[in-house]
């Protein structure tokens, strides 16, 4: 059994209480799914039961009691955090020497985990030069290993495609039976007639909602639309958007492309142009080589062929950036600022320092960061680091914008308004070039979509119903 009584929690430097009075018991082998807003503490709670907090992470916190099991198997919101070792057999084999496993038979059980979560990736590759979606896998490959009697699961397919997303949660489930799992999800759609019960936070960390799957979403749906938590009907209830923008000028041009990672040929593109007032979906399965694709146009790495803009040719970094912004996958790689207005107001600055401040607030209270502007941006939740990033790309003038999973880690409020704020940049002939695994966003708002599949890349990968 899982139990706290009486949590109160606050962040150093943070003047808002997290948990305050917060009582939480999990029955041994029940599967909870636990919901909230972006920045309601789920991860924070997530790490206080499986002892993260206070054992690793120094967080001033009170309760009256507490029961946790010593030993469970996590996996991060990032799995960055969570990985000890340069390599992929390195790091599995780092799991099982915990376990005292025979060096004897460390191999076949790695191969087994690697194959079980459809890792397509030699055991001796570096852990950097996978996706997210292919680190992901690894994290969740590391959990079947242990053995856990108990799992804390934190956006676990938060990076993986459709099929890979499918996969990994029927792997789970067959192999949860005899464990206590709890379930930090965005992508509730595969999991919700399996859990057991639903807890629903609020913005404040305060517990509103605890009962079952049906009886949440048959009776207190109002509720999960007015936290902007996501359920299996979110999107009938996305923005009805219209007036696409028709592409005018072309502004990039790519011909006989290879993008190259590690000097192996991930795909090749014949030839694309990419036109003002685009909004391009990117979509492929994990490790296909869209991020690549993405830091290739950047002139971030190399590849080999053509990337020209307005008919002249990009080869240096600083040559892309005059009309380019990337947004990673991984938000803090571009943070600069010791604070979350300074982030944004930088940018603004550059361009009108009279205006500066005025933007600023605009963008944080749009984005719903105005009351964390004074914080340092690595102390946000992951949702709130993914929509400060969008917010500095939005922040500039660049004519296009690159986007790596964006919508990644938000709950459905945020999630909708970056969608209309991303329609009426599109609209007014900003072009947006987007890496998503949601087949919502693709089908709903682009007005094209490439597609990776076979080591190619499908121009005509489809058009948007939205006119």
């Amino acid at each position: 059994m899982l139990s706290l009584k009486n949590l109160r929690l606050k962040y150093p430097d943070d003047e808002r209480i997290i948990f305050k009075n917060l009582d939480i018991q999990i029955n041994d082998k029940e599967k909870v799914l636990l919901l909230g807003p972006s920045g309601s503490g789920k991860s924070t709670l997530l790490n206080v039961l499986n002892g993260i907090i206070p054992r690793s992470l120094d967080i001033p916190m009170k309760l009256d009691s507490i029961t946790i099991d010593t030993l469970p198997g996590v996996v991060f919101q990032d799995p960055d955090t969570q990985f000890c070792m340069p390599e992929i057999k390195e790091e599995l084999a780092f799991v099982l020497e915990n376990m005292n496993v025979d060096p004897k038979e460390m191999d076949g059980m790695i191969n087994e985990a690697i194959n079980k979560v459809n890792l397509n990736a030699d055991a001796s590759l570096k852990i950097n030069r996978l996706s997210g979606g292919m680190k992901q896998k690894l994290a969740i490959a590391s959990i079947l290993l242990q053995n856990s009697q108990t799992l804390f699961l934190d956006e676990p397919t938060a990076m993986l495609d459709h099929q890979s997303t499918t996969q990994l949660w029927d792997l789970i489930m067959q192999h949860w039976k005899d464990q206590t799992v709890v379930i930090v999800e965005h992508k509730v759609d595969y999991i919700w007639n399996f859990v057991d019960r639903v807890i629903v936070m609020n913005e404040q960390g305060q517990i509103t909602h605890d009962s079952t799957p049906s009886d949440i979403l048959e009776n207190h749906i109002d509720i999960l639309n007015q936290y902007g938590v996501w359920h299996p009907l979110s999107w009938n209830y996305a923005p009805q958007l219209k007036n696409k923008s028709s592409a005018q000028e072309t502004l990039l041009t790519i011909k006989d492309l290879d993008i190259l990672r590690s000097n192996r040929k991930l795909f090749t593109i014949d030839n694309l142009t990419i036109n003002s007032g685009e909004w391009i979906g990117l979509t492929g399965q994990n490790g296909s080589g869209k991020t690549s694709f993405l830091e290739s146009i950047m002139q971030l790495i190399k590849y080999n062929g053509q990337v020209k803009y307005k008919n002249k040719q990009l080869k240096k970094v600083k040559d892309a950036s005059k009309h380019m912004y990337f947004v990673y996958q991984n938000p803090e790689l571009q943070f600069i600022e010791i604070s979350v207005f300074n982030e944004i107001f930088i940018n603004f600055a550059f361009q009108d320092k009279e205006t500066a401040i005025e933007k600023t607030n605009e963008m944080l209270n749009l984005l719903n960061l105005y009351h964390v502007k004074d914080q340092h941006p690595f102390e946000l939740s992951i949702g709130q680091k993914k929509r400060l990033s969008v917010a500095t790309a939005l922040s500039t003038n660049s004519e296009i914008i690159l986007l790596d999973e964006p919508t990644f880690g938000l709950d459905s409020h945020n999630t909708f308004e970056l969608i209309k704020l991303f329609h009426e940049r599109v609209r007014k002939g900003q072009t947006i070039l987007m890496i998503t695994h949601e087949n919502e966003i693709i089908e709903r708002y682009a007005t094209r979509t490439l597609v990776i599949n076979n080591h190619q890349l499908d121009v005509n990968g489809g058009e948007s119903h939205v006119n």
